[in-house]
C-alpha cells in the first residue's frame, strides 16, 4: 500500500489494537493483584504491577498515535510521525521503571527472609495470564508489522515481556508451593531482569530511529532499484533514508544526461518520486536532487 492509501487507515487499526490491549491489561492487572494478595504470592503481585504498567503504556501509545496522525502544518512540514517513536520510548521507560520497582521489592524480601507461601489460585491466575498476554502480543506485533508502527511494535514487546515474565512467576509460585518459598521472590527478581533487558533493547532501537539511523539494506536496495529504473536516470549517486514513525523519508541524488533541459530533468525527478512512493511500501516522501551525469548515449534526450 502506498503512502496516500495507507494514511487513510493510519488511525483505525492502531487505535483498535491498542484499545483492545488496554481493556485486557486492566482486567489482567486487577486479577493478578487481587489473586496475588489473597494467595500470598510476591511473584504474582509483581506481575500485576507489570500489567498495570502496561495499562499506562497503552494510554501513552494512544496519545502518541493521536498526535502522530495529525497532518503536516507550517511548523511541522514533514508531519508528526515521530510521535510514534516517542511513544515507543515512553513504553521503554515504563519497562525500565517497572523492572527497578520489582527488583527492589524482590531483593528486600530475599534479604529480610520475608518469603510468602502462595496457594494454587495464584498459579492458576498466572498460567491464564500467560495465554492471554501471548495472544495479545501476537495480535499487536502482527498489527505493528503491517503498519510498520514503532509504537505498536513496542506495545507488542511489552505484552510479550508480560507473557514470558508470567512464566517466570509461575515457576516461582510452583517452587514455593513445593516447599521452597524463597523461589517466589527469586521468580520476581528474574521477572525484573527480563523486563530490564527488553526495556534497554527497546530504548536503544527507538533512540537510534530518532537519531536518523539508516534502515536495513533491503529497503535501501529496493528504493535505489526503483529510482534507477526510471527512463533518463543514468545512476543513483546517493541515497539517504530516515524513519519518521511508521513512514520513511528518502533523499535521492540522481545523474541524468547533461544535454537534458531543466524541464526534462525536472520531469525525470518527478517520475522517480512518483515511482518510489507508489512501489515501495511506507515511503511517504521522496526528495530528489538531479545533477548532470556523463556525456554518453545512456540517458541522452530522445533515447530510452
Amino acid at each position: 500500500m502506498n503512502a496516500t492509501g495507507a494514511a487513510e487507515n493510519y488511525w483505525l487499526r492502531p487505535v483498535v489494537c491498542t484499545t483492545a490491549g488496554l481493556i485486557g491489561n486492566v482486567l489482567l492487572s486487577a486479577g493478578k493483584l487481587v489473586f496475588g494478595v489473597l494467595a500470598g504470592s510476591a511473584a504474582l503481585v509483581a506481575d500485576g504491577f507489570h500489567s498495570l504498567a502496561d495499562v499506562l503504556s497503552d494510554v501513552g501509545i494512544l496519545l502518541a498515535l493521536k498526535a502522530a496522525s495529525r497532518p503536516p502544518d507550517q511548523n511541522h512540514p514533514y508531519g508528526h510521525h515521530s510521535f510514534e517513536t516517542l511513544g515507543a520510548v515512553v513504553v521503554a521507560l515504563f519497562m525500565l521503571v517497572t523492572a527497578g520497582l520489582i527488583a527492589r521489592s524482590a531483593v528486600l524480601q530475599i534479604v529480610r527472609g520475608q518469603s510468602l507461601h502462595p496457594e494454587w489460585p495464584a498459579l492458576a491466575a498466572t498460567l491464564i495470564s500467560v495465554a492471554v498476554k501471548e495472544a495479545m502480543a501476537r495480535y499487536t506485533l502482527r498489527a505493528g508489522r503491517v503498519n510498520n508502527s514503532p509504537a505498536l511494535l513496542a506495545n507488542g514487546a511489552m505484552h510479550r515481556s508480560d507473557a514470558i515474565s508470567s512464566l517466570a512467576a509461575a515457576a516461582g509460585i510452583g517452587g514455593a508451593m513445593a516447599g521452597w518459598p524463597i523461589l517466589d521472590s527469586i521468580g520476581a527478581a528474574v521477572i525484573a531482569l527480563f523486563i530490564l533487558k527488553m526495556g534497554i533493547d527497546l530504548m536503544r532501537e527507538n533512540v537510534m530511529a530518532l537519531m536518523d539511523t539508516m534502515p536495513d539494506a533491503a529497503l535501501l536496495a529496493e528504493i535505489s532499484r526503483e529510482a534507477g529504473a526510471v527512463a533518463g536516470v543514468q545512476e543513483v549517486r546517493s541515497l539517504h533514508v530516515r524513519q519518521r514513525g511508521s513512514w520513511y523519508l528518502a533523499d535521492v541524488r540522481l545523474a541524468v544526461h547533461p544535454e537534458n533541459t531543466i524541464a526534462t530533468a525536472h520531469d525525470i525527478g518527478h517520475e522517480v518520486e512518483h515511482r518510489v512512493r507508489e512501489r515501495v511500501d511506507k515511503v511517504a516522501r521522496v526528495f530528489v536532487h538531479v545533477e548532470p551525469g556523463a556525456d554518453t548515449d545512456d540517458g541522452r534526450p530522445g533515447r530510452s
